[in-house]
């Protein structure tokens, strides 16, 4: 009997292969999660050997921690975005950008798990300027309605805080599912609905009728 040829290795190169290996990746941590799969399942995913990703990556980690910080900036774009078509009213604004931030975890999942995956390198300086942009937005979103009257005076990490935990909490619900057995189903309905509520909780005093002339922070 001959001998049966050998499978000739897989050709390392791509027309660009670290893009290639960034939405294969997307594609793995939308379906198995970002610990559900190894470089080897994605270098077999894009049709490369199992040595070429770390050509680009020194290992998963690594890859995953580039994951976080483009979907950090691409957050940070979807949000600023929003806010720049929202107008100048301080309510309309923060329900955008509010809205932003949950379509953005719908619409690219993989991103969003990446950018808060364990195995994701937090510390890095790419991770951290991503990072800083969204929350430099909320900094400078929460100073201004302060500043407008909308909240009382004070150290505004507390309404910081308050407003990333909503914005994650209400994201990771609706992608879960969890709030299908209430019959929600218009995301932006229950953003504004849900943040409304959070905005006249952080409001100086929600329930006064303002004078004629003053911002008005309930609907």
């Amino acid at each position: 009997m001959g001998l049966v040829p050998r499978r000739p290795p897989r050709p390392y190169h791509h027309g660009d292969l670290p893009r290639a290996l960034r939405e294969g990746a997307l594609a793995l941590i939308e379906e198995r999660g970002p610990m559900g799969f190894t470089l080897r399942e994605l270098a077999r995913r894009v049709g490369v050997s199992h040595a070429a990703p770390y050509r680009h990556f020194a290992d998963k980690r690594a890859l995953l921690t580039a994951l976080s910080a483009e979907g950090a900036h691409r957050l940070a774009d979807a949000v600023e975005a929003a806010l720049a078509a929202a107008g100048p009213d301080l309510r309309a604004r923060f329900l955008a950008g509010a809205h932003a931030y949950v379509r953005f975890a719908i619409d690219h999942p993989g991103y969003f798990q990446a950018m808060f995956a364990a195995d994701a390198d937090p510390n890095d300086p790419a991770v951290v300027a991503g990072r800083e942009r969204s929350v430099g937005l909320l900094y400078r979103y929460i100073a201004e309605a302060q500043a407008a009257g909308y909240f009382g005076e004070g150290e505004p990490l507390p309404c910081v805080i308050s407003a990333f935990a909503m914005h994650q909490g209400l994201a990771v619900l609706v992608m879960s599912g969890a709030l299908a057995p209430f019959g929600l189903s218009d995301v932006r309905a229950v953003s504004d609905l849900v943040h409304g509520r959070l905005l006249d909780g952080l409001a100086r005093d929600p329930w006064k009728t303002p004078a004629e002339g003053e911002p008005r922070v309930k609907a």
